[in-house]
């Protein structure tokens, strides 16, 4: 039977935490070990862990960085596989068990996730479905991401445009956005997707790390370790999912995420032969259709935003890029 080691990283969350574990203890795979990796002050006493008499907890310290946790982590950890786990999830008591399931099925998946729920209007959704043809086409025509299943409407600009995207499966735009319409099957397979509740090798996460350079929320690093792994996929199991709480603490506003996250996406462009058809003209060309967007609703934030990732990235001014010639980590690009 395989061996799975659990690595969390973590900052200040200690109820959800202390959720976290109680699911775990309840995990109908039995756990070789759980490694929380702590940056935080609010900390679990010897007391409280100890209280968690089936798991076998490893309780460490380290900087700022979810990144450096998560690497961290994983380098101390005794198992072959690793469950990477955020820890404002809820994981369901069979979760890691049929994850193992599809490990040791066929399919020889080195990386799975079950379904990643976050809520939205008051609902538990892994997709956002698109339902109107003047968004596939906008999406189209700049490149941009789609997360959903397409259900609109026939029509003679639309039909082409779905038929494509058919064809395509699921794949990374040629702007580096990714590209999610194909949710058939007891799993599907993606270039992209969250590794917050997944099972990986540990040899592929040691070979593909969380990049350091990253901001100490590790906003992106998901693209860039997914990129350095050997087959460049996930599977995603349709049959097992995770509830995301998004806790409020230490999360950042969501116009410091957009600029952050396509600053993570350009450098990783830059640094990783995969995808090695992503392009700067195209992911420029992508942010034009961002802006006129962001202009259209009158947002702000987001048209300075926009505006920056436009001159930072034309001008290959990317901070990441630099502090990682520099041999700098932990970067904090303001907008």
């Amino acid at each position: 039977m395989i061996e799975i080691s659990v690595v969390i990283p973590t900052c200040n969350r200690k109820e959800r935490l202390i959720s976290l574990l109680h699911n775990l203890e309840r995990s109908t795979f039995p756990l070789k070990e759980v490694i929380i990796v702590d940056s935080g002050e609010d900390r679990l006493s010897e007391m409280e862990c100890s209280s968690f008499q089936n798991l076998d907890i490893t309780y460490v310290s380290s900087k700022k960085s979810v990144c450096k946790q998560r690497n961290k982590g994983i380098a101390i950890a005794k198992s072959e596989w690793i469950f990477v786990c955020d820890d404002d999830i809820e994981v369901p008591a069979n979760y890691i068990e049929k994850l193992v399931s599809h490990i040791d099925s066929p399919q020889k998946s080195v990386c799975v996730s079950g379904l990643f729920l976050q809520k939205d209007k008051g609902e538990w959704i892994a997709k956002y479905n698109i339902t109107s043809g003047k968004t596939l086409l906008w999406n189209y025509i700049f490149n941009l991401s789609l997360w959903g299943e397409i259900n609109c409407k026939d029509n003679i600009l639309t039909k082409g445009v779905k038929q494509y995207y058919k064809q395509k499966h699921n794949h990374i735009s040629k702007a580096g956005w990714p590209v999610i319409t194909d949710f058939s099957g007891e799993y599907f397979v993606t270039p992209l997707y969250s590794l917050g509740a997944s099972l990986v090798k540990k040899t592929w996460l040691i070979n593909s790390a969380f990049d350091e350079v990253l901001d100490r929320h590790g906003i992106g690093d998901h693209y860039g370790v997914i990129a350095g792994f050997p087959l460049h996929e996930v599977h995603v199991l349709n049959t097992a999912f995770v509830y995301h709480h998004h806790e409020e603490a230490n999360r950042l506003q969501n116009t410091v995420q957009y600029y952050r996250r396509v600053l993570a996406l350009d450098y990783f462009r830059r640094i990783k032969k995969q995808p090695g058809h992503v392009k700067k003209i195209w992911l420029l060309w992508s942010l034009c259709g961002n802006l006129l967007a962001f202009i259209s609703r009158l947002n702000g934030n987001m048209i300075i935003a926009s505006l920056k990732l436009l001159f930072v990235i034309g001008f290959n001014k990317n901070p990441y890029f630099i502090a990682a010639k520099n041999h700098r980590k932990v970067q904090e690009p303001v907008v």
